[in-house]
C-alpha cells in the first residue's frame, strides 16, 4: 500500500479523536483525562497486537527501542498537556485548526534538519497556512479571545510545536534507525500511561485534583489514536516517504472535525473561522502538490 493512503486513513481516524477528545476534556480535569485515556488506548493496542498474534513486537524491545519510545513519550506527552488545556476552554474550532497548522513547522524542520527542499509553491503553501493564523486570530476577537494575550491559545502553539517535533523524531526512528513499527508503538503506548501517571502523582503532591468527571469518550479517545497512530507509522516507515508531506496530508483531519464539532457543540462565528480555515487548507495542498 503507497504511504498516501496509509495517512489518509490515519487522518479520518484523528478526526474522530479530535472530536471524543474536546468532549472529554471540555469542563474536565485535564491529567486524569489523560492518563485513562492513554491507558485505554495502550489495552486497545494490546490487545489488537495478542489478536493478529504479533506478540512477537512485544518480545523485540531493546534498550534502543526503549530509548526511542521514551524520548517519543516525553515529546507527546508534553505536547497533549498543552493541547487538551488549550482545548477545555477554547472552541474547538479554534484550538484544533491551530494544531493541524503544525505540518507547516514540520516543514521548516524537515528543512533544517533532513534536507527537504521547499519548492516556490510549497513557499506559498506555508506563507498561506500562516495567513490563516492571523484571520484566525481576527475571528477569534469576535468571542473574546486575544491571539495575543490568551494563555489557552498559547498553550495550542505549544502543543503545535511539540507535534512537528515529534513528527521529526519519527521521521528519525522509522526511517533512519529503522526501528520496528509494533514494538515501538507498544512501548509508547505502555510509556505514555506511566509518564501521565508521574505527571499526575507528582501534581497530586502538591495540590488536590479537583473536577474530574467519568466519560464514555475518554476511553474512546485512548483507542482511536492508538488507531491513527498504527496507520500512520505505517504509512511513514514506506521507504521514501517524506515526513514534511505525511504530516501535512493527515492533518487535512482538520477539515472533518472543524464542521462536526462546530455543530456538535454549537460553536458560533463560523463564517470567518471558515475563510481562516481555507487559508490553512489551501496552504497544506500547495505544499503537498510542491
Amino acid at each position: 500500500m503507497d504511504w498516501t493512503w496509509w495517512i489518509l486513513t490515519s487522518a479520518v481516524f484523528l478526526a474522530l479523536y479530535d472530536l471524543c477528545k474536546k468532549a472529554s476534556v471540555a469542563g474536565n480535569a485535564v491529567l486524569p483525562v489523560l492518563l485513562f485515556s492513554s491507558s485505554a488506548g495502550f489495552v486497545a493496542y494490546s490487545a489488537g497486537l495478542a489478536l493478529n498474534e504479533r506478540l512477537d513486537a512485544v518480545a523485540a524491545l531493546n534498550a534502543e527501542t526503549l530509548a526511542l519510545s521514551a524520548a517519543k513519550c516525553a515529546i507527546v506527552g508534553t505536547s497533549w498537556i498543552f493541547t487538551f488545556r488549550a482545548l477545555r476552554t477554547l472552541p474547538v474550532s479554534i484550538a484544533t485548526p491551530i494544531r493541524a497548522s503544525a505540518p507547516a513547522l514540520v516543514f521548516l524542520m524537515a528543512f533544517l534538519l533532513y534536507g527537504e527542499r521547499p519548492a516556490p509553491m510549497q513557499a506559498a503553501g506555508m506563507a498561506a497556512v500562516f495567513a490563516g493564523y492571523f484571520a484566525f486570530s481576527w475571528a477569534g476577537r469576535r468571542e473574546g479571545i486575544d491571539f495575543f494575550r490568551d494563555r489557552a491559545v498559547w498553550c495550542a502553539f505549544a502543543g503545535a510545536f511539540f507535534s512537528a517535533v515529534s513528527a521529526i523524531w519519527d521521521k528519525y526512528v522509522f526511517q533512519i534507525r529503522s526501528a520496528p513499527v509494533e514494538t515501538v508503538q507498544f512501548a509508547f503506548q505502555a510509556g505514555l500511561v506511566v509518564f501521565y501517571a508521574a505527571v499526575l502523582g507528582a501534581t497530586a503532591c502538591r495540590k488536590r485534583i479537583r473536577g474530574f468527571e467519568w466519560r464514555w469518550t475518554i476511553p474512546a479517545t485512548g483507542t482511536l489514536l492508538a488507531a491513527a497512530d498504527w496507520l500512520y507509522f505505517h504509512g511513514l516507515a514506506c521507504p521514501g516517504a517524506p515526513v514534511s508531506a505525511a504530516s501535512l496530508v493527515r492533518r487535512l483531519s482538520v477539515v472533518l472535525t472543524f464542521f462536526a464539532g462546530a455543530k456538535l457543540f454549537h460553536e458560533t462565528n463560523i463564517a470567518r473561522k471558515t475563510i481562516a480555515l481555507a487559508a490553512v487548507v489551501a496552504g497544506v495542498v500547495l505544499i503537498c502538490l510542491g
